[in-house]
């Protein structure tokens, strides 16, 4: 009955740097990166050669073609083909785009115009030499494969991200959903209640009514949070204890128990409600019309232990009337809630019907 639930916090790419608000926007990080590449590049070759000003031209005859080959190969490569599975095509095509523009073009220009101006190794005789376009070739599949690596994992956490948001909204809609069912049922519950006491014309019928009020602005103003104090809660408790002690008058026989400090305690509000309800509805004798209930809550090392026992007795016919979602519902919000973090316990023996849910408290 244990399963996982959490409530995930929206978060950026690059959002645990400390220029945070410039760096997730896609300008900034961009930016970066080719300031990076480019120093690396102009320090590292500028280095090898002894010559920073052949490092630098020969950099900026490069940087066209690494800027048009990467956003070709992220914008249109890679979600056309590679995302895709057409994984021989992407290769393809980026292998021979990357050898028309460095093998090709990049050749040319070097040999026809650059030459002239700034030797980069090539022979003036000779139009095509291996060595240095084999080390271009290299060089660009290595800026390729780099910003192919970042583009992949930048979209993976997005991905995840949006899975998480998605997986979070999910749940709380969820949540939203099995809580709007409770209150449905509580109040039908209630006012078969009130019911039954005005058919009477009982003197008591008033303070139901003020403890129906009571309950009516709990579900208002209450329910709609995350989470309420664990004194509001027991408050809520006791003004539905209250109403049913009206209702059955001397043939309820209640122990309600509290133990430990509530105070600073917090948990998902409607979670304990259900348990008693089912109580009420399944621990009632047609033959006596009376009830036996123990209701125990005990505050142990930040948890609570919530205990109910009830008779039980063959009501068939009574479970099939009153068969409804409000058990069935605080089960599913415990699992989304708590995951395997709670404990729920349901024991029917023959004669007595016990409920136990341990539960951390906030």
């Amino acid at each position: 009955m244990q399963s996982t639930a959490s409530f995930p916090h929206r978060t950026a790419f690059f959002t645990d740097l400390p220029a945070k608000g410039v760096l997730s926007q896609r300008w900034a990080y961009h930016s970066l990166f080719w300031i990076v590449l480019s120093m690396y590049n102009i320090l590292y070759f500028g280095f090898l050669l002894n010559n920073y000003t052949q490092a630098v031209f020969e950099y900026s005859v490069k940087f066209p073609f690494y800027f048009i080959l990467v956003y070709g190969n992220i914008y249109y490569l890679i979600p056309r083909f590679l995302l895709t599975g057409k994984y021989f095509q992407y290769f393809v095509f980026l292998v021979l785009s990357t050898l028309l523009s460095v093998a090709v073009i990049q050749t040319l220009i070097n040999h026809l115009i650059l030459i002239n101006y700034c030797p980069v190794g090539y022979h003036p005789n000779v139009l095509f030499d291996p060595k240095p376009t084999a080390k271009r070739m290299f060089d660009t599949f290595s800026v390729l494969g780099v910003t192919s690596g970042l583009k992949l994992t930048k979209d993976w956490i997005d991905n995840q991200e949006k899975i998480k948001e998605l997986e979070g909204q999910s749940v709380k809609n969820e949540l939203e959903f099995l809580k709007s069912q409770i209150q449905p049922h509580f109040f039908f519950n209630t006012l078969n209640n009130l019911y039954s006491l005005t058919i009477k014309k009982s003197d008591l019928a008033p303070e139901v009514v003020v403890k129906l009020s009571g309950l009516m602005s709990y579900m208002l103003y209450e329910s709609d949070s995350h989470e309420t104090t664990l004194k509001k809660e027991i408050e809520h408790i006791q003004n539905y204890l209250d109403l049913e002690s009206l209702r059955f008058g001397k043939r309820l026989n209640l122990d309600f128990q509290i133990e430990g400090s509530i105070e600073q305690r917090k948990l998902a509000p409607l979670l304990l409600l259900p348990f008693i309800e089912n109580a009420f509805k399944h621990g009632t004798s047609h033959e006596t019309g009376v009830l036996d209930l123990k209701i125990t809550l005990k505050i142990l090392n930040g948890k609570l232990l919530f205990v109910v026992v009830n008779p039980r007795f063959d009501n068939s016919s009574n479970r099939k009337k009153h068969k409804g979602l409000g058990l069935k519902n605080v089960q599913r919000r415990l699992a989304l809630l708590y995951g395997n973090n709670y404990e729920l316990n349901i024991q029917p023996t023959e004669k007595q019907y016990f409920i136990s849910l341990f539960i951390p408290l906030k």
